[in-house]
């Protein structure tokens, strides 16, 4: 029995390119790390020039870790992290689904989630100019941009395949979680930096 299907005959756009599975999915995996990375990367070019000079490393520890590469390539692994413990919590009221249907729409929010991240970090690039706002863009801003996506997600959801009996429990299970998870970590970030 399958629970989803489309609402619509002919989506377009990014519609359908992604209930159709346009991109394949090694590109979309690869793409939402880089766009979590970019999100993050303001953030940990600070985390690792700290960890860095605090601990007086050697040269050679420093040319590893002091870098633009690795600061970037590592700013995606607590993101990643986060995503996964939400989308493990998130769908867990979607087990009764068939794994082809749960598969497609973790398809779709890793797209709506990755690009929150980016243009997070898009906006984040006004931190080099004012450093100051970045205490409180890395958590509230944060916290609505990407937040705003995951509610995109729920509404393509919700327009294109959700049945209107499983939308409350997509927007318990998406929004909430999202709220939950990222609120907590966005208050104790900011709490981090008050305190520090």
């Amino acid at each position: 029995m399958e629970y989803l299907s489309l609402k619509k005959e002919n989506p377009r756009g990014i519609a359908k390119i992604l209930l159709m599975k346009k991109l394949p999915n090694t590109l979309l995996y690869a793409l939402f790390y880089l766009f979590l990375c970019f999100g993050n990367w303001f953030s940990m070019r600070r985390t690792v020039s700290y960890i860095v000079y605090a601990f007086n490393t050697n040269n050679t520890v420093k040319l590893i870790l002091g870098n633009e590469v690795f600061a970037f390539l590592s700013a995606g692994l607590v993101p990643l992290l986060l995503y996964i413990l939400a989308r493990l919590l998130a769908f867990s009221v979607f087990r009764f689904m068939p794994r082809k249907d749960v598969a497609d729409m973790e398809y779709a929010l890793r797209f709506f989630y990755g690009l929150g991240y980016l243009v997070y970090g898009a906006f984040s690039m006004i931190y080099y100019a004012v450093p100051v706002l970045s205490v409180y863009g890395e958590t509230i801003i944060r916290f609505l941009i990407v937040g705003g996506a995951v509610a995109l997600y729920t509404l393509f959801e919700a327009k294109y395949r959700m049945p209107k009996r499983f939308v409350p429990r997509s927007v318990y299970a998406f929004i909430g979680t999202y709220c939950i998870i990222n609120g907590l970590s966005a208050l104790i970030l900011l709490f981090s930096y008050i305190v520090g």
